[in-house]
Protein backbone atom coordinates (compact mmCIF):
# COMPACT_ATOMS: atom_id res chain seq x y z
CA UNK A 1 0.00 0.00 0.00
CA UNK A 2 1.87 3.27 -1.46
CA UNK A 3 2.29 6.05 1.69
CA UNK A 4 1.52 9.64 0.66
CA UNK A 5 4.60 11.55 0.95
CA UNK A 6 4.96 14.03 3.78
CA UNK A 7 5.52 16.74 1.34
CA UNK A 8 2.36 16.04 -0.21
CA UNK A 9 0.28 15.90 2.41
CA UNK A 10 2.04 19.50 3.45
CA UNK A 11 0.17 20.49 -0.13
CA UNK A 12 -3.15 18.90 0.79
CA UNK A 13 -3.24 21.23 4.14
CA UNK A 14 -2.30 23.93 3.05
CA UNK A 15 -4.58 23.79 -0.02
CA UNK A 16 -7.45 22.94 2.69
CA UNK A 17 -6.59 26.12 4.93
CA UNK A 18 -6.78 28.27 2.10
CA UNK A 19 -10.34 27.08 0.95
CA UNK A 20 -11.70 26.69 4.44
CA UNK A 21 -10.14 30.26 5.04
CA UNK A 22 -11.70 31.60 1.54
CA UNK A 23 -15.11 29.96 2.37
CA UNK A 24 -15.31 31.82 6.14
CA UNK A 25 -14.23 34.96 4.53
CA UNK A 26 -17.17 34.58 1.75
CA UNK A 27 -19.71 33.73 4.22
CA UNK A 28 -19.12 36.68 6.61
CA UNK A 29 -18.91 39.03 3.65
CA UNK A 30 -22.09 37.32 2.56
CA UNK A 31 -23.70 37.60 5.84
CA UNK A 32 -22.75 41.24 6.36
CA UNK A 33 -23.92 42.20 2.73
CA UNK A 34 -27.40 40.19 4.08
CA UNK A 35 -27.85 42.52 7.20
CA UNK A 36 -27.24 45.39 5.72
CA UNK A 37 -29.85 45.36 3.70
CA UNK A 38 -32.06 44.25 6.37
CA UNK A 39 -30.85 46.18 9.61
CA UNK A 40 -33.97 48.72 10.84
CA UNK A 41 -31.84 52.09 9.97
CA UNK A 42 -33.14 50.65 6.51
CA UNK A 43 -37.04 50.34 7.71
CA UNK A 44 -39.75 52.78 6.98
CA UNK A 45 -41.31 54.10 10.07
CA UNK A 46 -45.13 52.28 10.00
CA UNK A 47 -46.15 55.96 11.16
CA UNK A 48 -44.58 57.46 8.25
CA UNK A 49 -45.58 54.98 5.85
CA UNK A 50 -49.18 55.10 7.06
CA UNK A 51 -48.95 58.97 6.71
CA UNK A 52 -47.60 59.06 2.96
CA UNK A 53 -50.03 55.75 2.02
CA UNK A 54 -52.86 57.89 2.95
CA UNK A 55 -52.10 61.13 1.87
CA UNK A 56 -52.60 62.81 5.78
CA UNK A 57 -52.48 66.22 5.93
CA UNK A 58 -50.42 68.11 8.11
CA UNK A 59 -53.27 68.49 10.73
CA UNK A 60 -53.96 65.13 10.51
CA UNK A 61 -50.19 64.04 10.86
CA UNK A 62 -50.37 66.27 14.39
CA UNK A 63 -53.68 64.96 15.74
CA UNK A 64 -52.58 61.16 15.19
CA UNK A 65 -49.41 61.75 16.60
CA UNK A 66 -51.30 63.15 20.00
CA UNK A 67 -53.40 60.39 19.95
CA UNK A 68 -50.99 58.07 19.53
CA UNK A 69 -48.53 59.58 22.22
CA UNK A 70 -51.36 59.19 24.55
CA UNK A 71 -52.21 55.43 23.48
CA UNK A 72 -48.72 54.45 24.15
CA UNK A 73 -48.75 56.31 27.60
CA UNK A 74 -51.81 53.96 28.40
CA UNK A 75 -50.13 50.94 27.25
CA UNK A 76 -46.72 50.98 28.06
CA UNK A 77 -47.83 50.36 31.95
CA UNK A 78 -50.02 47.53 31.18
CA UNK A 79 -47.37 45.31 28.73
CA UNK A 80 -44.46 46.26 31.51
CA UNK A 81 -47.28 44.97 34.03
CA UNK A 82 -47.98 41.45 32.31
CA UNK A 83 -44.05 40.76 31.10
CA UNK A 84 -42.99 41.38 35.75
CA UNK A 85 -46.30 38.79 35.99
CA UNK A 86 -44.63 36.77 33.83
CA UNK A 87 -41.18 36.63 35.30
CA UNK A 88 -42.65 36.22 38.66
CA UNK A 89 -45.19 33.08 37.59
CA UNK A 90 -42.11 31.56 35.54
CA UNK A 91 -39.62 31.92 38.11
CA UNK A 92 -41.64 30.43 40.40
CA UNK A 93 -41.96 26.86 38.30
CA UNK A 94 -38.93 25.44 40.38
CA UNK A 95 -41.42 25.69 43.62
CA UNK A 96 -42.79 22.31 43.33
CA UNK A 97 -44.95 22.59 46.80
CA UNK A 98 -46.73 25.96 45.55
CA UNK A 99 -50.45 25.59 44.44
CA UNK A 100 -52.11 25.96 41.09
CA UNK A 101 -54.06 28.88 42.61
CA UNK A 102 -50.71 31.07 42.11
CA UNK A 103 -50.60 29.89 38.94
CA UNK A 104 -54.52 30.96 38.23
CA UNK A 105 -54.09 34.35 40.00
CA UNK A 106 -51.03 35.19 37.53
CA UNK A 107 -52.99 34.14 34.76
CA UNK A 108 -56.38 36.29 35.81
CA UNK A 109 -54.77 39.29 35.77
CA UNK A 110 -52.85 38.99 32.77
CA UNK A 111 -55.82 38.12 30.92
CA UNK A 112 -57.55 41.19 32.65
CA UNK A 113 -54.64 43.27 31.43
CA UNK A 114 -55.04 42.07 27.78
CA UNK A 115 -58.05 42.28 27.70
CA UNK A 116 -57.83 46.11 28.34
CA UNK A 117 -55.13 46.24 26.26
CA UNK A 118 -57.66 44.79 23.25
CA UNK A 119 -60.05 47.25 24.59
CA UNK A 120 -57.57 50.35 24.13
CA UNK A 121 -56.29 49.21 20.76
CA UNK A 122 -59.73 48.99 19.44
CA UNK A 123 -60.91 52.47 20.75
CA UNK A 124 -57.46 53.86 19.46
CA UNK A 125 -58.06 52.95 15.94
CA UNK A 126 -61.70 54.03 15.95
CA UNK A 127 -60.51 57.26 16.80
CA UNK A 128 -57.42 57.25 14.27
CA UNK A 129 -60.11 56.45 11.82
CA UNK A 130 -62.72 59.10 12.95
CA UNK A 131 -60.20 61.60 11.86
CA UNK A 132 -59.58 60.57 8.29
CA UNK A 133 -62.20 61.46 5.27
CA UNK A 134 -64.03 58.88 3.71
CA UNK A 135 -61.86 58.74 0.45
CA UNK A 136 -59.00 57.90 3.54
CA UNK A 137 -60.84 55.16 5.62
CA UNK A 138 -61.32 52.30 3.18
CA UNK A 139 -57.98 52.32 2.51
CA UNK A 140 -57.43 53.04 6.51
CA UNK A 141 -59.35 49.54 7.30
CA UNK A 142 -57.79 47.62 4.81
CA UNK A 143 -54.17 48.81 6.34
CA UNK A 144 -55.29 47.98 9.75
CA UNK A 145 -56.61 44.59 8.70
CA UNK A 146 -53.49 43.15 6.82
CA UNK A 147 -51.50 44.88 9.84
CA UNK A 148 -53.07 42.85 12.44
CA UNK A 149 -52.83 39.68 10.13
CA UNK A 150 -48.93 40.51 9.93
CA UNK A 151 -48.89 40.05 13.56
CA UNK A 152 -50.48 36.90 13.64
CA UNK A 153 -49.51 33.61 15.16
CA UNK A 154 -51.39 31.14 14.70
CA UNK A 155 -51.27 27.38 13.76
CA UNK A 156 -50.55 28.26 9.34
CA UNK A 157 -46.92 29.18 10.20
CA UNK A 158 -46.16 25.73 11.83
CA UNK A 159 -47.16 23.44 8.78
Amino acid sequence: MPILSPRLLSIAVILLLLINSGLVIFLVMERNRFHAGSSSYNREDPFERMTRALRYTDIQKEQHLALRKEHLDRMHPLYDSIRQAKVLLYSRTNIVEESDSVFIVYMAKMSQWQTTINQLNYAYYKKVRSLLTAEQQPRYDSMLVKMIQRGRRDSSHHR
